[in-house]
């Protein structure tokens, strides 16, 4: 019952910072999206791929390598933060450059200064990685959700003034570094953690012998994921480009957040628990079923009428994105299940296994993205629909060596889910169909509460439903 209430206590908190606290942020990058347009947010997707990668070798996997280690000391933390800071420094002198052959790569200019300034962001986030580690390992998800949230509030502040007042892209920037900037002051003020004057080079062998092929598996992951960007901007219009990135991150925000507070919560817990395989394999199963309960109708039906909601949210200038919007929607909604089979991985020390898939996983990727390629920007959106239900099917294999969950129960046990899911979807779009002529908000408010009751209804009578299993955790939680 300890670890339940520890574990419930945890996805609490990461969902206040996730959803209540993110919300800031993802708020202001619509109005952001009203005021700068497609061009603006396409320059920020063509260097994306640029500060994914960079933060993933400034902390080389070594954070997770801590969580994962019980018997953690301040040698290990010092360690750890010494060598951030020097591979952050590192990073970012590549970054600059590399900045002008980025820049002609894409012919515009202006992408010089953006890296430039940008990239810093490896450096001011280099300093608090080691801080976010230890909370995280200590499951403490109140202290990083309250040093967050004046953190984005002071960040999101900014980005919209500046934003309001002309600044265009650089608003963006702007609120992003000041964010991370407040978040790495905060930590340093209300972490107990310093660091002191040492490194071990056998601590620093042991926690990168497991975290390099973390590292490496990211950066693997980060490019086939960016690659999309690579494409879209080197062979369409920045606008273009806009109109996808902007279209994924509306689609991302509540896959990703879902898939944040997965990865956040069970990594630690069940490195926690890692010892009792039994009462392991239970939870894992039961999360997974729960995660995909959610998301799952969440992503589809939103997708049915997607329309209204960019025509709300952002405007006329941002209905071309509405398809990319649908399309990556399929995609998306495997992402939590993604995060609970590569986090079991990471919990039972097969860095070895999550390297392995990684590459399996992104050779599947290629040859699909090399095919999709020739039938438009449309072929290479569907293609990330393909490669990530071809990704979870490697995923399922791999984890299925680590636990008792055989692929095959795996499926069976999302299937029901995800057809109720469809069925929703298609029922809300229709439904919505009728209420055409009606104001747009008003529109949504009822296409929702049309499939909310119909998807909880059915799932309520359906005894064995996750929903079920979501309302006896939560019984035993209030007792």
């Amino acid at each position: 019952m300890i670890f339940k209430n520890k574990l419930f206590n945890g996805i609490l908190w990461v969902f206040t910072d996730t959803f209540l606290v993110g919300s800031f942020q993802f708020i202001a990058l619509i109005l952001l999206a009203r005021w700068l347009g497609p061009k603006d947010f396409g320059l920020i997707g063509m260097i994306a791929i640029f500060i994914e990668i960079g933060k993933s070798v400034t902390d080389s996997g070594l954070s997770n390598s801590l969580i994962r280690t019980k018997a953690a000391d301040n040698s290990d933390y010092s360690t750890v933060f010494f060598m951030n800071i020097f591979m952050s420094i590192i990073i970012y002198l590549i970054s600059f450059f590399s900045a002008p052959f980025v820049a002609n790569f894409y012919n515009e200019p202006i992408l010089v200064d953006l890296i430039r300034f940008y990239c810093l962001i490896f450096i001011i986030i280099g300093f608090s990685t080691v801080q976010l580690a230890i909370l995280t390992k200590k499951m403490n998800f109140r202290r990083i959700t309250m040093i967050n949230s004046p953190a984005i509030f002071l960040g999101v502040i900014i980005g919209l003034y500046l934003g309001y007042n002309g600044f265009g892209v650089w608003s963006i920037i702007w609120m992003y570094l000041t964010i991370e900037t407040f978040k790495s002051i905060f930590f340093w003020l209300f972490s107990s953690w310093k660091p002191c004057f040492v490194f071990s080079t056998v601590k620093f062998q042991y926690h990168f012998n497991f975290g390099y092929k973390l590292m490496l598996s990211q950066i693997i992951s980060t490019m086939f994921r960016n690659i999309y960007n690579v494409l879209i901007g080197k062979n369409f219009s920045s606008q273009t480009l806009g109109y996808f990135e902007r279209s994924r991150q509306l689609c991302e925000y509540p896959s990703a957040a879902l898939t944040t507070i997965i990865s956040k919560v069970s990594y630690p817990f069940l490195s926690e628990i890692q010892d009792n395989k039994v009462f392991l394999e239970k939870t894992y199963k039961d999360l997974i079923k729960i995660s995909f309960f959610v998301i799952s109708p969440l992503m589809l039906s939103t997708a049915a009428i997607a329309k209204p909601l960019f025509l709300i949210l952002l405007g006329d200038e941002w209905v071309p994105a509405v398809v990319f919007f649908q399309i990556l929607s399929l995609s998306m909604m495997l992402y939590p299940i993604h995060a609970f089979n590569l986090n079991i991985l990471k919990v039972s020390g097969r860095s070895d296994l999550f390297l392995k898939l990684e590459i399996i996983k992104k050779v599947i990727a290629g040859i699909t993205i090399v095919i999709a390629f020739q039938f438009g920007v449309l072929g290479l959106v569907w293609s990330s629909v393909f490669t990530s239900f071809a990704a979870l099917s490697v995923n399922m294999f791999f984890s299925s060596k680590v636990v008792n969950y055989p692929v095959l129960s795996q499926l069976k046990d999302l299937s029901l889910t995800l057809i109720l899911s469809l069925i929703t979807a298609v029922l809300m779009y229709y439904f919505s169909q009728t209420l055409l002529n009606t104001n747009l908000i008003v529109q949504l408010l009822l296409s929702y509460t049309f499939g909310a009751v119909f998807y909880i209804g059915v799932n309520y009578i359906n005894k064995k439903s996750p929903l079920h299993l979501t309302l006896n955790l939560l019984k035993k939680q209030n007792r």
